[in-house]
């Protein structure tokens, strides 16, 4: 149970928390998702649909998966 709340906790963290790189951190800003939480809710095709090619989007699920988490439709 405690590693949930701490997962529940690093959704509201900021997406820079992941360390990704200026290009994928920039793009995601710009298309409003500022929290890991709302990356979460993302697909791997709602992040196509936004421009991210497959390397960006394997880079973002990997740094998530590092802190526990995933996008939507990923189980980890």
């Amino acid at each position: 149970m405690k590693n949930k709340f701490k997962n529940e906790k690093l959704l509201s963290d900021n997406v820079d928390e992941l360390n990704l790189n200026n290009q994928i951190y920039n793009k995601l800003i710009n298309n409003n998702i500022d929290t890991i939480g709302k990356l979460c809710n993302f697909s791997r095709s709602d992040l196509r649909s936004l421009d991210f090619v497959q390397s960006d989007i394997q880079s973002i699920i990997i740094k998530l998966q590092l802190k526990g988490l995933d996008i939507k439709g990923n189980e980890y």
